[in-house]
């Protein structure tokens, strides 16, 4: 029995640091198949193309399409933009179209969508599944570094300046749009109060 014990904790020792590629459910035989060491093969940034860069943008309810976005997803970002002297001068201008969503939060396509917690009430671990998760505060996109440098002028210019604007995955169309005022949504009644 001691020789058999050693031979598991040898093996434990073996595995440890490792990261699952794929799910692995209590009381499952853990093969080295299913596990990888944490690399270039693991988490995010394999996902992201050559040439181009992820950046995170901050979303809340409104401008995170209700938080229905998820990782695969592609969208528009539509930057609101204040120029000084009240609401009359803010513009709003699909600034990139078609970009793609890596990740929403700490959920990632690559990734086992799910974290364990503690449980403050019963003390036990409780696995909460980040495919339902709607509490996430950012979405992580890719991008061509030009674009994640307007992105961070843009997100740097306070709360509320950026709307997604989900499309189809399908819809690959770019469409020329000019910038939005005021007075374009208002028309003819744009000098009555």
């Amino acid at each position: 029995d001691k020789d058999k014990e050693k031979e598991i904790t040898k093996g434990m020792k073996f595995i440890v640091g490792s990261v699952a590629m794929v799910p692995i459910k209590k009381g499952e035989q853990i093969t080295l198949n299913k596990l990888t060491d944490p690399g270039l093969r693991t988490g995010l940034s394999p996902q992201i193309a050559p040439g181009r860069r992820a950046i995170a943008v901050p979303v809340n309810e409104i401008s995170g399409v209700a938080k229905l976005v998820k990782a695969g997803d592609r969208v528009d970002l539509i930057a609101v933009l204040d120029q000084g002297g009240g609401k009359e001068n803010k513009i709003a201008k699909t600034i990139l179209q078609d970009v793609v969503v890596l990740s929403v939060g700490r959920t990632v396509t690559n990734n086992v969508a799910r974290v364990i917690e503690a449980d403050a009430y019963g003390g036990k671990d409780r696995v909460k599944s980040l495919a339902e998760d709607t509490s996430f505060t950012s979405v992580t996109l890719e991008v061509e570094p030009g674009q994640a440098q307007m992105l961070a002028l843009v997100v740097g210019n306070g709360d509320n300046s950026l709307m997604l604007s989900l499309r189809n995955n399908d819809d690959t169309d770019r469409a020329n749009l000019g910038s939005t005022i005021f007075s374009d949504v208002l028309g003819g009644d744009a000098g009555r109060v």
